[in-house]
């Protein structure tokens, strides 16, 4: 969930209400975003607070920044996995164009010929 920012000498003030308090803040990312966020987070405290016995807005907050963060690891986890694949996938491309490309792969008329010399 990328915010657009509006500018970086740009903040405005914004009002937040999550679980039933109030809080100020300011942003230049844009109302958009900053609402998505605040209904993105009051969700995540209402969920938390129906599932466990979390006694007070320090525990309950707590909590959900325990599940945030265990969802934030794990989502950096897959990415760099995806990363590596794209890496990987690039050295195969290159390796492709390079076969395709290379004169001395060409059979008579042009067309390229696969070398089985080399290993993936």
């Amino acid at each position: 969930m990328e915010a657009e920012k509006v500018s970086e000498q740009n903040y405005k003030e914004y009002e937040l209400n999550i679980n039933g308090n109030r809080f100020q803040i300011s942003s230049n990312c844009g109302e958009e975003h900053i609402r998505k966020v605040e209904r993105f987070l009051d969700e995540q405290i209402n969920e938390v607070n129906q599932q466990t016995n979390a006694y007070g807005p320090t525990n309950l907050a707590f909590l959900v920044a325990l599940n945030l963060a265990d969802e934030l690891l794990n989502l950096r986890g897959r990415l760099s996995r995806y990363e590596n694949v794209e890496e990987g996938l690039s050295r195969l491309c290159e390796r492709l164009e390079n076969v395709l490309s290379s004169p001395s792969n060409s059979d008579s008329k042009g067309m390229a010929l696969p070398d089985f010399s080399s290993r993936f």
